[in-house]
């Protein structure tokens, strides 16, 4: 039987994508302990579903197109940087400030798979960022001073969430966006 590996996500304007990333890459950083995330493949994870059985992709295009998510486009705001792991830097991030519309999209998309027995409820709060690098080799806080006080702020509107695909690969994942869903 063959899985796939499968998340929900947010996608985000290109040309925002490569400004993020003209600046990120300017940055200095100990970029020998970093694996940056490919600019092409920057978005915004909604739910991450995990390894899934080939033959319930169609069954999960179903309750996705089913769920009612009346929410409309979104404008998201990016607030600046952010890493997680308060005792050693793990994920640089872009922290997206907190958002009504977003959040409702989120419950129901939640709510609506775990209502149709494809996946658990979340326990974790949902915390909306764009990843941009793992920190892959140890490090102190101290070597990512630059990027703590990078002032990066900016917006930008999404009509859509997208079902992804993951397909882990030696020099990283690599996202196929199998379904979009209009908002």
């Amino acid at each position: 039987m063959e899985n796939l590996r499968l998340f929900i996500s947010l996608p985000v304007d290109p040309s925002l994508t490569k400004s993020i990333f003209k600046q990120f890459e300017g940055l200095d950083l100990p970029w020998e302990k970093l694996k940056a995330t490919k600019f092409e493949q920057l978005h915004l994870t909604i739910k991450f579903l995990g390894e899934t059985p080939i033959e319930k992709l169609p069954v999960f295009i179903d309750a996705l197109q089913n769920i009612d998510t009346q929410v409309g486009d979104i404008e998201l705001h990016i607030e600046g940087p952010q890493i997680f792991n308060n005792k050693k830097p793990q994920v640089l991030t872009l922290k997206i400030a907190e958002n009504e519309k977003l959040k409702k999209l989120y419950d129901r998309i939640d709510k609506g798979l775990y209502e149709a027995g494809l996946a658990h409820m979340e326990k974790r709060k949902f915390s909306a960022h764009l990843t941009l690098a793992r920190v892959k080799k140890s490090a102190d806080f101290e070597e990512f001073k630059d990027f703590k006080n990078w002032n990066f702020k900016a917006s930008f509107i999404t009509s859509h969430f997208e079902l992804q695909q993951s397909e882990l690969d030696k020099n990283g994942p690599v996202y196929t966006a199998l379904q979009t869903f209009d908002l």
